[in-house]
């Protein structure tokens, strides 16, 4: 009875807030841009976003399509009283993301388990953090990052072999597990062990947290903290922040009296300085120590930190991973040029780590996978002043941006009539202007600083995968021009067949 009256007095804020808030301006540029979808009053065009994360995706994939269509490269929708403009167009999309650096209120509801971590802080204060975070990525301490890359790798491999000739398996399991231990090697210096134990309660915990949390980004009717706490939903979201932040704060607290520890054997000893100087540094030490040490982060800001760090590292690379495995199943010419530039520049060398930047056919692959299906597929922006295009549309204050990368990879004006098809060639000849238009890890200010080790790790792990073992479709689904991978918003991209291949032996 309760949640009843709750939601009807919702409803009635909803239509109160929707005749008053909505603007002129607003309205007109609606009216100007425009979306083939019948409006609804209160809750506008949101009850597009009904249904499964897969019809989610499919709704992001149809606004595209429309934007293409449309002279400015845009499509406008309506959350309850908000003014959504998807962004198709790679022009408009960087001015914007130039322009442009508060997300979007909706990205409120993320800041329930990363805080004011910088993927959805505040601009201010992602400001001050993007200072301390950028030297973290130094290529001095990015050498021992791809360290643990190389370990990691080999219990991948391990684990590979034993699932050979077994039928259709999932690689996301394998190389989920394999990025969270290396995010967790690389931001904390010790490992989380989860290819070794695959129902280790962080991982289990951050897989449904993000899961739950793409269900809530695309319906405002959930975005009332006070009201999606009440529902079963939010109560599994907050026992499942409470298992990742316990596990993580934890770590912080050990970390930080082994540093303390360290400072004051220093102080007795100082010829061992330079020992100490030496050692592995993970991106926690670098954090503490670039923030002002004991005078710096707060354990708080620690956890913010580090959560979207494991993030960044973790889900992005799995997936690109993943869906790499299932294109070259799916496309087998392409999958034994691949080997066949392998064979020719690693021979029979165990380490191809110095090699990565002559497979130029593997990077190729590696960032048209990237083109078609970016992890991150949508990302969000609040407008707070008018912007006036190049094709003179402006864009008023007070509207939304939903940077649409799904489509803006996909625009046949950017990418020519087959911007759908696999297609890695296309990247050994590209144009300026297709690069300006490929934005898998964002574009302006706010575009990951770790770009460069995710491309590291995901180009090692798919070499030595592809050196040891052939990938062949999995039977439990078609892929093809007229069969394309189908895909679900989990905030993350994933395949609605779970990544599903079968492997063979060398």
């Amino acid at each position: 009875m309760l949640f009843l009256c709750l939601l009807v007095l919702l409803l009635v804020l909803l239509v109160i807030v929707s005749v008053k808030i909505r603007s002129k301006k607003l309205i007109e540029l609606h009216r100007q841009i425009k979306v083939n979808f019948p409006y609804v009053p209160v809750i506008g065009h949101a009850y597009k976003f009904i249904g499964t994360n897969e019809d989610r995706m499919l709704m992001f994939d149809e606004l595209g399509r429309q934007a293409h269509c449309n002279p400015y490269g845009l499509a406008s929708f309506w959350l309850a009283h908000y003014l959504c403009v998807s962004i198709s167009d790679p022009v408009c999309a960087s001015a914007v993301l130039k322009t442009f650096s508060d997300k979007w209120p909706v990205t409120l509801s993320m800041r329930h388990l990363l805080g004011n971590g910088s993927v959805f802080a505040e601009a201010e204060i992602w400001r001050l953090r993007r200072k301390i975070l950028i030297p973290v990525f130094n290529s001095k301490y990015c050498d021992n990052f791809v360290k643990v890359f190389e370990r990691n790798n080999e219990v991948l491999i391990e684990k590979l072999a034993a699932v050979v000739g077994q039928g259709d398996i999932s690689m996301w399991p394998f190389f989920s597990s394999y990025t969270l231990d290396s995010a967790f090697g690389m931001t904390f210096g010790e490992n989380v062990n989860a290819q070794k134990d695959p129902n280790h309660p962080f991982a289990k915990a951050f897989q449904d947290y993000f899961r739950n949390m793409a269900v809530r980004v695309c319906q405002p009717w959930l975005f009332s903290a006070a009201l999606y706490e009440l529902l079963p939903a939010g109560r599994r979201q907050e026992r499942n922040r409470r298992v990742l932040w316990d596990y993580l704060d934890d770590i912080i607290t050990k970390k930080k009296r082994k540093i303390s520890a360290e400072k004051l054997e220093n102080e007795l000893e100082h010829h061992r300085q330079n020992t100490v100087n030496n050692n592995f540094k993970s991106f926690l030490d670098l954090l503490i120590e670039f923030s002002g040490g004991e005078d710096g982060y707060t354990d708080t800001e620690l956890r913010e930190e580090t959560i979207v760090l494991i993030l960044a590292a973790t889900d992005t690379s799995a997936t690109t991973l993943s869906i790499a495995a299932v294109l070259l199943a799916n496309h087998p010419r392409v999958q034994d040029k691949v080997y066949e530039e392998l064979q020719e520049v690693l021979g029979d060398s165990e380490r191809c780590l110095d090699n990565l930047a002559k497979l130029k056919y593997l990077d190729a692959v590696v960032k048209e996978t990237l083109r078609l299906y970016p992890p991150a597929p949508v990302t969000v922006r609040r407008c707070d002043k008018d912007l006036e295009l190049p094709s003179g549309l402006v864009l008023n204050n007070g509207c939304y941006f939903l940077l649409n990368f799904w489509s803006i990879h996909r625009n046949p004006h950017c990418w020519g009539a087959d911007a759908d098809e696999f297609r890695p060639e296309r990247f050994l000849s590209v144009t300026p202007q297709q690069l300006s238009a490929f934005m898998p890890f964002g574009h302006g200010p706010r575009s990951c600083t770790g770009f460069s080790l995710a491309l590291t790790s995901i180009k090692l792990s798919l070499a030595e995968t592809l050196r040891r073992f052939r990938v062949a479709p999995g039977a439990g689904y078609a892929c093809g021009a007229r069969a394309p991978l189908r895909v679900t918003f989990d905030i993350m991209l994933k395949h609605v067949h779970n990544f599903e291949v079968q492997l063979e032996r060398r």
